[in-house]
């Protein structure tokens, strides 16, 4: 049934897409780049209402991206001091934006480009001949690889200005020291200037209440009693006003309740888990030509595209349905394109699958899931043996920078048929996939891309 099917259907009606679905797939990658910013623009215009303006410069812009952090991210991310922890979340978001864009950039180059620029891969073509093409296509796709790591690396040094565990270990002892002084001083005039206030709205109830008392007073002893108590009342929240805007002045108009000093130990005990998360890169420092990081992490970042294609090969072997690999010339003008902008992304190659959409779907599915699977695997053994295994992390980085670039559903990525296929699964997939780019890839592969 499903091969008459194949033979039946239109070719655009099986490809799937349109306008509609640009459309949807444009506003994911525009909320994937603008989203954080906004929510973080809006964390801290919360922050300023409920705190005042921070006027103690670095430190205080610094703690005050702290607790935007914790609004936003809530329980995982929440008011880490750590400067290791705050560029993690930022060059994440960076590195999201950046795929979201590039991504976009090549869907529509592609797109406009059409067949002009294409393999030349022909629709009937028999099992001998589509697997000579594929490897063909595979082995272009490599050498294009192999050469933009080389450029990006050798000419855009990545990993130049990345701090070593040592120098972050340094780094973030000053800089928790420099932070624990400006609480001191940032802080400890906001808890008075509460204080104040709840002595000011004391004495403002105290007030009310003896004016009450007065009206309803007949005696005139008792009445001459209670007005003293009532000038005496009114004198002292006269001083406690005066006090009071004094002590916002220091403040900067904050109000500090005594409480939130104590959750500081929260949420350092929330930062341990962001601090076993965060992966600094393998690699620091400039590379020079000679390193093997250069020659030798070229291949082995080529090494998931092949996986890759196996993988879906096996599947969709199982599956009954041909796969097609191409690699043409508007997928070698994009990949050297963002390697002379110094950004390595594998974008050279397209996927084609016949077949019905569940049966594209499923293919898709694991060539996102399994390289996946690979990288998670690899960050733990790295993890668990003591982060000493350098290759090891540069290896789950590599399998982690293709489904991340796949996920999102644009033409012709795995994301897109995973999205005709199935919208619940590959928003499963794409948080997912976007989750662990964020907490588990490396500075590294964040400054690469």
């Amino acid at each position: 049934m499903a091969e008459i099917e194949t033979s039946t259907t239109p070719q655009k009606t099986t490809e799937g897409g349109g306008t509609g679905e640009m459309i949807f797939a444009v506003v994911v990658c525009m909320l994937a780049m603008f989203l954080p910013v906004l929510l973080i623009e809006r964390g801290y215009e919360n922050f300023v209402s409920v705190h005042g303006m921070v006027r103690e410069g670095a430190a205080g812009a610094t703690l005050a991206l702290a607790v935007v952090l914790r609004m936003v991210m809530r329980n995982i991310i929440r008011t880490s001091a750590r400067a290791g922890l705050r560029a993690g979340v930022k060059s994440a978001m960076g590195g999201v934006l950046r795929i979201a864009t590039r991504n976009l950039f090549a869907s529509f180059f592609k797109t406009a480009m059409g067949e002009r620029f294409s393999s030349g891969h022909r629709e009937n073509e028999d099992a001998a001949t589509l697997r000579r093409n594929n490897m063909r296509s595979l082995l272009m796709a490599s050498a294009l690889l192999y050469v933009s790591w080389v450029i990006v690396i050798g000419f855009g040094q990545p990993f130049s200005d990345l701090m070593t565990a040592q120098q972050a270990v340094v780094a973030e002892k000053v800089e928790s020291e420099a932070l624990t002084k400006a609480r001191a001083n940032s802080k400890q005039p906001g808890i008075i200037a509460w204080e104040l206030d709840m002595r000011r709205n004391a004495l403002r109830e105290a007030v009310i209440a003896k004016r009450k008392e007065l009206k309803g007073a007949r005696d005139l002893t008792e009445q001459t009693r209670i007005a003293d108590e009532l000038s005496e009342l009114n004198a002292d929240l006269t001083i406690a006003q005066t006090e009071l805007a004094d002590a916002l002045m220091k403040s900067g108009g904050r109000l500090t309740h005594p409480e939130d000093l104590e959750k500081n130990k929260e949420r350092k005990e929330a930062a341990k888990l962001q601090r076993w998360l965060f992966t600094r890169s393998p690699y620091t420092g400039h590379v020079p030509w000679s390193s093997p990081v250069i020659w030798g992490a070229a291949a082995l970042f080529v090494l998931p595209l092949w996986f890759i294609y196996f993988t879906q090969a096996r599947v969709a072997r199982r599956l009954g349905v041909p796969l097609r690999h191409e690699t043409g010339i508007d997928g070698g003008l994009i990949q050297l394109y963002f390697a002379g902008a110094f950004s390595f992304m594998p974008l050279s190659s397209d996927v084609v699958i016949k077949g019905t959409t569940a049966e594209r779907g499923r293919v898709s599915l694991a060539g996102v899931l399994t390289p996946m699977a690979v990288s998670i695997a690899l960050w733990l053994v790295w993890k668990l043996t003591g982060g000493t295994l350098r290759p090891l992390l540069l290896a789950s980085d590599a399998f982690l920078l293709y489904p991340m670039v796949q996920c999102f559903p644009l033409d012709p990525l795995d994301g897109s048929r995973l999205y005709r296929w199935h919208r619940g699964i590959w928003l499963a997939v794409f948080v997912f996939v976007m989750g662990t780019f964020v907490f588990m890839g490396s500075e590294g592969l964040k400054n690469v891309i």
